[in-house]
């Protein structure tokens, strides 16, 4: 069986936000959600856990306020909400200016959860354990009383920053509680002032338990169970981003023109917003093809997703094995294009696949993977 969980980091942006809170997040994720519904599959909410903490520490409660309202109503609607931490947001510094706009400023060494130093009396991994239970008990107490049976159970690291100090934060993650982790992109390496990422040794399978004592390089018997999110490694997607590539040129050259739309201007006013040309949008994909990797998040080209999930499947479902694989996206960037090519994406891979392929939440596939280790006992 393959199941698919769609997720939703559910965050502002990095630096600050040119609309409300309100436009950014809540009213984007509502728009999220009604497509789900339309096409009769659940999203995962990763919730920015320390964002929420932290507006509150300063005396912002409405923004907090209206998140938690938003997260109940997507239970009660049979969505799922499961934890994200950005771990900056316990130092960064909230200042509002005209129309409800805000900027953040916070330390950029303090991105990364494996960057920051404990408290005295605490170590590293102690100090993780705290924030994890923290927001895991925050959860369970806020959303049971909607669902009795909920269970926060799964992680998504902000900026899928697991590392440096991988084996004391999934230590920490099992201390916690926590079953699950969906950070890992197969074949991701990034190096920003923010964010350094090297996934590029991870298993191949699409599932493994990672075990602190091993390492993500390596599966393992017990551990954390991984469910990566959608990314075909580097020269695996070259196929498919070439095709996509020959699509591009081809609606270019040989198609009527039509006026192209602006795109989604939430975070980037018409005035400051500068649309791409389709020559550079062209030039942009050859380069894509060049490098070969590519992560799948939920965009407004439906052709290129099932492609992109077609060959991952094929590349990593076992014959007799569950494949557990999450498709990402995040409210604050979709837009009505986004979310119709997503109706369509789905309802393809439904054509496709028939009844091997299931959209499920993350507790779903908590109590799967609890039933398939239990019955191999």
């Amino acid at each position: 069986m393959i199941y698919i969980l769609y997720s939703d980091d559910y965050e502002v942006f990095l630096g600050g936000n040119h609309l409300s809170e309100k436009e950014v997040l809540i009213d984007t994720t509502e728009n999220v959600l009604s497509a789900c519904e339309d096409i009769g599959v659940p999203m995962t909410l990763f919730c920015d856990m320390v964002c929420l903490w932290r507006y509150r520490e300063l005396g912002y409660t409405d923004f907090p306020e209206a998140v938690e309202l938003q997260l109940k109503d997507a239970i009660k609607r049979g969505h799922d909400v499961q934890t994200h931490i950005h771990p900056h947001w316990l130092e960064t510094e909230i200042t509002y200016g005209e129309n409800e706009q805000t900027s953040y400023s916070f330390d950029l060494e303090k991105f990364l959860l494996g960057n920051w130093s404990a408290p005295d009396g605490l170590t590293f991994q102690a100090f993780c354990t705290t924030i994890l239970k923290r927001a895991k008990v925050h959860l369970e107490g806020l959303l049971r009383s909607i669902d009795p049976e909920y269970e926060c159970i799964a992680y998504r690291a902000g900026g899928y920053g697991i590392q440096p100090n991988t084996e004391q934060i999934f230590s920490a993650l099992l201390d916690a509680g926590f079953l699950i982790d969906s950070s890992i992109v197969p074949g991701m390496i990034a190096d920003s002032n923010v964010n350094q990422i090297d996934f590029s040794q991870v298993p191949e399978e699409g599932n493994y338990f990672v075990s602190p004592s091993q390492g993500i390089q390596t599966g393992a018997d017990n551990g954390v169970f991984e469910v990566p999110l959608l990314a075909l490694r580097a020269g695996t997607a070259r196929w498919v981003l070439a095709k996509n590539f020959l699509r591009k040129v081809t609606r270019y050259f040989f198609k009527p023109k039509k006026p192209r739309p602006l795109g989604y201007a939430i975070q980037v006013s018409e005035t400051k917003g500068e649309k791409k040309s389709a020559r550079r949008e062209i030039f942009d994909e050859l380069k894509k093809v060049r490098r070969g990797w590519m992560m799948l998040e939920l965009g407004d080209d439906a052709n290129l997703m099932v492609d992109a999930t077609r060959k991952y499947i094929s590349r990593t479902k076992r014959s007799g094995s569950d494949l557990f694989v999450s498709v990402s996206c995040h409210s604050k960037s979709t837009h009505p294009d986004l979310l119709n090519a997503f109706k369509k994406y789905h309802n393809r891979l439904e054509t496709i696949y028939g009844d091997e392929i299931k959209a499920i939440t993350f507790q779903e596939a908590a109590l799967l993977i609890n039933m398939t280790a239990s019955s191999a006992k």
